[in-house]
């Protein structure tokens, strides 16, 4: 779908009235409404790249969530007045129906448009300068993951996406000490019985809010020894649950099972409780005949469950 058809079907939907197409006319700050970021899109030079909707949606979710701030980066227009630099966050902007304020630069030389968004992005775990950052940043997600589910009643948004900015996951690791606390910790028990490290993580962390943080000590040590523990221990399932785990977490779908068995082996032990499946269930749809915003969360057959 071209920018323009996208920038069109919002305007519909959030029935924004339009002027008369103008593009800037001087650099600096500009308050961007969404009826002047639809204005400026119509701009967008031809030869842009293709709109990432993933990429929208998590621009449109900084917005409403206040977490959106004026940075050094530019919108950029070129000295024929083209949209060069800035589609994204222009139709976030349209998306989200937030105004925010941003640098504009104008008349800047065309032929800078082939280098313009050619390097290397910047990642979350570049900012977090601390050991097992990666792991730590997936337990940040997964964490988000969970009370976004709790919200809407255990089921996933629609919306969802794992990735965030780095402002935001730097002010979660913030409000989430304990995700560092059982670090090294998930590292080991990783090498010992290859359960991904960031969904137990993201376990453990909840827990230690949760009402029987005095049954953390055991459970991480039997999951990494798997000592004294009966053919029905909920931890002796965890176990053989990663000793059978080939694949990384890619999809949508093996993250979503992969928390929700831990967060389910994890209550069982705090209720003593024997489990002998230990699984969680997804319906059986064709994920490729899902739209592309719901491939992995529609298929849920059961709510996710909360951290005891």
């Amino acid at each position: 779908m071209s920018s323009g058809t996208l920038v069109e079907r919002e305007l519909r939907s959030s029935q924004l009235s339009l002027p008369t197409p103008l593009a800037p006319q001087a650099s600096g700050v500009h308050v961007v409404t969404p009826q002047i970021a639809a204005t400026w899109l119509q701009f967008n030079r031809p030869e842009n790249r293709r709109i990432s909707q993933r990429a929208v949606a998590g621009l449109a979710a900084a917005m409403l969530a206040g977490e959106y701030l004026l940075t050094h980066q530019p919108i950029a227009f070129d000295a024929h007045g083209r949209l060069i630099d800035g589609q994204h966050r222009l139709t976030a902007v349209v998306q989200s129906g937030i105004t925010v304020q941003m640098w504009v630069i104008t008349g800047a030389d065309p032929d800078t448009f082939g280098v313009v968004d050619t390097g290397l992005a910047r990642r979350p775990t570049q900012f977090l300068r601390i050991k097992h950052s990666t792991n730590i940043h997936g337990a940040l997600g997964m964490i988000r993951f969970a009370e976004a589910c709790q919200a809407n009643d255990g089921q996933v948004p629609e919306t969802f996406q794992f990735a965030m900015d780095v402002k935001p996951c730097l002010d979660m690791l913030t409000a989430w000490p304990e995700v560092q606390d059982y670090a090294q910790a998930t590292d080991r028990i990783f090498r010992c019985c290859r359960l991904p490290p960031a969904p137990l993580l993201a376990v453990l962390a909840q827990a230690a809010r949760g009402n029987y943080p005095e049954l953390l000590g055991t459970f991480v040590a039997r999951l990494k020894d798997g000592a004294e523990l009966s053919t029905t221990s909920p931890i002796l399932a965890l176990r053989r649950r990663g000793m059978e785990h080939r694949n990384g977490l890619r999809a949508f779908k093996d993250r979503v099972t992969m928390y929700g068995v831990m967060v389910k082996a994890w209550n069982a032990h705090t209720q003593d409780n024997g489990i002998s499946c230990l699984k969680f269930t997804f319906h059986d749809v064709e994920e490729a005949g899902l739209p592309e915003q719901r491939k992995g969360s529609t298929g849920m057959r059961e709510r996710m469950p909360v951290v005891n």
